[in-house]
C-alpha cells in the first residue's frame, strides 16, 4: 500500500514538472548579422579598363616606315605628323578627300609629288622651317586652300605644285626661293597678290596662267618676275 502511493506521489511530481516546463519561453535565436540580413547585394563596380581614345593617334591615321610616312587614312580630317617622319611619300595624302588641316614639323625635310593632290577640303596647312624638297603637284586639286606659307629653307618650288588650287588668296613665298617651276599658279583664280623675292632666277611657263584676280606682284626692279609677259594682262607689277 505504501509502495503505491509513493508511486501515485512521484508520478504527480513527474507530471507537475512537465507542466512547468512547457512554459517556459525558447532561447532566442542568435541575431543575424547586418551582412546576413541584408541580402540586396550591392551592384559589382565596373572595373573594366576603357580602350583610350585612338582617334587622334599617329598610327591609325597613317602607315610610316623607317621615318617615311607612307599612307595616310582617308577617314582622317585634322593631322599632325609624327616628330619620327622625315619624309611623306609621293601619293601618301592623294584625294584625302576628309582631311582639313594638316600640320607639318621641322623634321619633315621632303614632300613627295601628288602628295597632297585631290585633298579638296583642305583648308590649313602649316610647315615648319626645314622642308628642303617639295615635289611637283604637290597641292594639286586643294579646291579649299585659301592661303599657304612656305619656309625659307625651300628652295625651290616645281611644276604644277598649286595648279588648280582655285580658293588660293595668298601665298607667302621663302625667301630664299630662286627657282618657280613651270605652272605653279595656274587657275589660282582667286589669287589677289604675290612677292616674289629679288633671289628668284628662273620662272616657268604658265606660272601665272588663268590667275584671273591677280592685282599685283611685287618683286626687285630688274629681277626675273619684272617680266609682264608672265602674268595676266591686268596685273600691276610693283617693281622695287
Amino acid at each position: 500500500m505504501k509502495k503505491l502511493l509513493f508511486l501515485s506521489l512521484m508520478l504527480c511530481a513527474c507530471a507537475f514538472l512537465s507542466a512547468c516546463g512547457s512554459n517556459e519561453e525558447p532561447a532566442p535565436a542568435p541575431e543575424q548579422s547586418a551582412a546576413a540580413e541584408n541580402t540586396d547585394t550591392a551592384p559589382a563596380e565596373n572595373t573594366e579598363t576603357k580602350p583610350a581614345a585612338t582617334s587622334n593617334r599617329n598610327n591609325t591615321l597613317y602607315e610610316a616606315s623607317d621615318g617615311v610616312l607612307k599612307k595616310a587614312s582617308t577617314t582622317a580630317d585634322e593631322l599632325t605628323v609624327g616628330e619620327d617622319i622625315v619624309s611623306i611619300d609621293p601619293f601618301a595624302f592623294k584625294d584625302c578627300t576628309r582631311l582639313k588641316k594638316i600640320t607639318i614639323p621641322a623634321n619633315v625635310t621632303s614632300i613627295g609629288e601628288y602628295a597632297f593632290s585631290g585633298c579638296t577640303a583642305l583648308e590649313t596647312v602649316n610647315i615648319a622651317s626645314g622642308l628642303t624638297s617639295l615635289g611637283k603637284n604637290a597641292f594639286t586639286g586643294c579646291t579649299a586652300l585659301r592661303m599657304i606659307t612656305l619656309p625659307d629653307s625651300l628652295t625651290t618650288i616645281q611644276d604644277s605644285t598649286f595648279l588648280g588650287c582655285s580658293s588660293l588668296v595668298t601665298a607667302t613665298l621663302p625667301a630664299n626661293l630662286t627657282t618657280l617651276g613651270n605652272y605653279v599658279f595656274q587657275d589660282c583664280k582667286a589669287l589677289k597678290k604675290i612677292a616674289i623675292p629679288s633671289s628668284v632666277g628662273s620662272i616657268g611657263s604658265s606660272a601665272f596662267s588663268n590667275c584671273t584676280s591677280l592685282q599685283s606682284v611685287e618683286c626687285a626692279k630688274g629681277s626675273a618676275a619684272d617680266n609682264a609677259a608672265l602674268y595676266p594682262s591686268n596685273t600691276v607689277i610693283v617693281a622695287k
